[in-house]
């Protein structure tokens, strides 16, 4: 049996018909050999194929497709509104006409600038990360004022212990009253403390003093920390600037050879406007580097506590390796010794001290009253007599019942402090670390396999391009080469984003040498020393009182 070819019906759609009626369109299907045709039902329905048109005719009504209307830009973008280029014709009787267009088309970038410049002589020693450090503790107010509560903390301990004054004062009695001076002479009195209540004041008040030198020592980090985390700043941003310049001069020195390639009739005129596009961005990026770079040195003065500090060379680069830090010595040592562990732990003592406080309120101070006089009701009989009063009050109607359950709710939310401190770092440094191990990698990565690959990408694009033109395009070459500068910015921001994690995991560490980070594996700093318990031991709260 002899074998029939296979068919295609294909569908057609009209170029002018958005919708094609079901008359006009057959899906495809295949006759088998020797078979009954697929379309012969649809025949039979009065439905009829089409035949694909001839490949010399275009589709439709045979006109060309015009989609210039449709691919206009909208005169409402900016930009939309250049003209278009137009270039005279080559004369040979007017040789520079066709170079002077080119070149008032393309006209030279101007020369850029720096907009900060060190100021001091070439010899001058860079200043250091330490020295830097130094510089911000004897001058930033911050450190002097934290310095100055802890003065004060040690005053209101003082005085807080110290027994109550007494009260001594001139007394005269029923002057008068017999036609004499009667009862002339002078009075004592004195509160007398119990239950042990100005030791626990002073304890309570020791405890404040404790959170004031932790309040100086964290005060101590955290300029450090701003001094460290702007002194990256500055050297990332030096090396954005120095990245940057280069990236001027290399992409304008790309838009000027494919100018000349124009002038030679090598290549078309819009191609340099493309090329002029990345030369301008790189000049835009340039100008933000270039004040990224002024505002991270005032930025750095200012921390310092010098404003006017003048611009200097700093020591130090950005792309060196950064400290090695594990992850579970970070969280052991500072689990240990930071600050806010500390002062929720101290939180939590002045908590008890201050129920107990609450609970020997009701127990009364004695008040002595005596007076000395002297009595001259009997004129020519003048005597001395004296006065003694001891009172206390009578704890019958306010024991304090509602100070006490104050103190113990008190208690009970510094108690569960410590733990919400603890899980708040913890996740802190989780944070931290994941930033770190990945911005780390990034950094490597773009500065020994990236950069270099993307370098030679656009090498080699560029030089086959000029071979062989009809094999890698214009547009390859431009893609390349905004690789290029996105990888080189992306590699900045990784840069930046490293030193960043660093700095962060050092000040949750609370160490004020950035490489002490790496010996976190020692143990863990001795917290503060709590004061020793008042004489009398805090009440605990009762088991039954958190179900309540």
């Amino acid at each position: 049996m002899a074998l029939t070819p296979k068919k295609s019906v294909i569908r057609q759609v009209s170029a002018v018909s958005e919708s094609p009626p079901v008359s006009q369109t057959i899906e495809n299907s295949h006759l088998e050999a020797g078979g009954p045709t697929a379309i012969e039902p649809a025949l039979a329905q009065g439905l009829r194929p089409l035949q694909t048109p001839p490949k010399d005719k275009p589709p439709g009504n045979g006109k060309p497709l015009d989609f210039s209307k449709r691919l206009e830009i909208p005169r409402e973008l900016p930009g939309a509104d250049a003209p278009p280029i137009v270039l005279p014709p080559v004369d040979l009787d007017v040789p520079g006409l066709r170079d002077e267009a080119i070149d008032a088309l393309f006209p030279l970038l101007p020369t850029m600038r720096p907009n900060l410049e060190v100021k001091h002589p070439p010899e001058q020693k860079r200043m250091s990360l330490d020295e830097l450090q130094e510089m911000a503790l004897s001058n930033n107010p911050l450190v002097v004022q934290a310095a100055a509560d802890v003065d004060s903390a040690v005053g209101v301990a003082v005085d807080v212990g110290a027994y109550p004054n007494p009260t001594v004062g001139y007394e005269a009695d029923t002057v008068g009253s017999a036609g004499t001076r009667n009862y002339q002479g002078i009075f004592f009195t004195q509160t007398i403390k119990t239950a042990g209540k100005l030791e626990l004041a002073q304890a309570s008040a020791n405890v404040d003093l404790m959170d004031a030198q932790l309040a100086l020592r964290r005060a101590r980090i955290d300029l450090i920390t701003r001094i460290r985390s702007q002194y990256f700043a500055v050297l990332v941003a030096k090396q954005a600037v120095v990245a940057s310049s280069a990236l001027v001069r290399f992409t304008n020195e790309v838009y000027r050879v494919q100018v000349d390639q124009v002038k030679g009739s090598q290549a078309a005129a819009y191609e340099p406007m493309q090329l002029r596009v990345l030369a301008v961005q790189a000049r835009a990026a340039l100008v933000q580097a270039q004040n990224r770079y002024a505002s991270a040195w005032k930025q750095l003065a200012a921390a310092i506590g010098i404003p006017d500090l003048p611009l200097a060379e700093l020591e130090g680069k950005p792309d060196v390796l950064v400290p090695a830090i594990d992850y579970d010595a970070a969280v052991s040592y500072l689990l240990g010794s930071h600050t806010a562990i500390l002062t929720a732990r101290n939180a939590e003592h002045r908590a008890r001290i201050d129920l107990r406080r609450e609970e020997v309120a009701p127990i009364p101070d004695v008040l002595v009253y005596s007076a000395i006089q002297r009595d001259f009701t009997t004129p020519g009989a003048a005597r001395t007599t004296y006065n003694v009063q001891l009172g206390l009050p009578l704890p019958i109607f306010d024991r304090n019942k509602g100070g006490i359950l104050n103190a113990k709710g008190k208690l009970l939310r510094a108690v569960e402090e410590t733990g919400r401190v603890r899980n708040d770092l913890a996740g802190q440094v989780a944070d931290a670390f994941e930033r770190y191990e990945t911005n780390r990698v990034l950094a490597d990565y773009y500065k020994n396999q990236i950069l270099p690959d993307q370098s030679r990408v656009y090498r080699g694009t560029y030089e086959r391009h000029q071979q062989e033109p009809d094999a890698v395009g214009f547009f390859d070459v431009v893609l390349a080469q905004q690789n290029l500068l996105n990888s080189i910015a992306s590699y900045i921001s990784a840069l930046n984003a490293q030193w960043q994690a660093v700095t962060d995991l050092a000040a949750l560490v609370q160490v004020e040498n950035l490489y002490e980070v790496e010996r976190l594996g020692a143990a863990p700093a001795e917290p503060v020393q709590l004061p020793p318990p008042p004489a009398e031991p805090p009440a605990k709260i009762p088991a039954e009182e958190p179900a309540k």
